[in-house]
């Protein structure tokens, strides 16, 4: 059961350490608090000519629509004193990608904590012995070779977000859609650059905050238990079997 333990353990610590990414980012896009704090700082009603709330509509739409709620995100709304449409067809055909990139995020994350749940049990049945110490080894391992990832990614983000988020729509969406005239699509109106910062910073944030303490409980319970035992050798004999 030696390499299977292992396999186990890595599977479980990998699916975890998704799925805490991917809830985050559930949390984040869907928080209408964040939305409003947002459009008050960037003076986002004022700017498109629109009232505070028509403006909280269309975010409602928008995220009933990536929620599966609602069929389409048709809405009119009063903008410069007159009343229109609030999304145009670029921006309604750009809405079907996000909503299936949302939706598939989901199913990602759906499988993730299966598999760690289904490892789990799997370790928990047939090799339960020092199991603990295992699940959390591999996880430290798993949580360097993200910190490495999430790293490069964050200096990057800080460094040029606008590069990052460009090339983060080259890779998820397979046309031009993504790219709104911010003259004439009001979706780009409502979430220009600095918004999407905002979000991402909070998503990364939020889950630094979950990764890191789960991190720093691992090692301590590693730190702790190989120091009563006898150290690496302990470590050696029980993390495989």
């Amino acid at each position: 059961m030696k390499y299977g333990k292992t396999a186990l353990c890595i599977l479980s610590a990998a699916g975890l350490i998704i799925t805490i990414l991917l809830t985050c980012v559930d949390h984040f896009a869907f928080r209408r608090s964040f939305f409003e704090k947002q459009y008050q700082k960037l003076n986002t009603a004022q700017d498109m000519n629109m009232s505070k709330q028509d403006l909280m509509r269309a975010t409602d739409v928008l995220l009933d629509y990536l929620k599966d709620e609602r069929d389409d995100i048709s809405l009119q709304v009063v903008a410069a004193e007159e009343k229109v449409e609030m999304f145009n067809e670029r921006e309604t055909a750009h809405m079907v990608d996000v909503k299936n990139l949302y939706q598939g995020a989901m199913q990602v994350r759906f499988y993730a904590f299966l598999i760690t749940l289904v490892a789990f049990a799997l370790l928990f049945w047939k090799a339960r012995k020092d199991l603990l110490f295992a699940l959390c080894y591999r996880y430290v391992q798993c949580a360097i070779a993200a910190v490495v990832i999430a790293g490069v990614l964050g200096l990057w983000i800080m460094s040029d977000f606008t590069a990052f988020w460009t090339n983060f729509h080259r890779l998820f969406f397979s046309n031009d859609l993504w790219l709104l005239n911010p003259a004439t699509d009001r979706m780009i109106q409502m979430f220009p650059e600095p918004f999407f910062f905002a979000m991402v910073s909070r998503i990364v944030l939020a889950f630094a905050i979950v990764f890191l303490t789960l991190f720093g409980l691992s090692l301590y319970y590693l730190k702790h238990v190989m120091k009563k035992q006898k150290g690496a050798v302990y470590a050696q004999d029980h993390i495989g079997k």
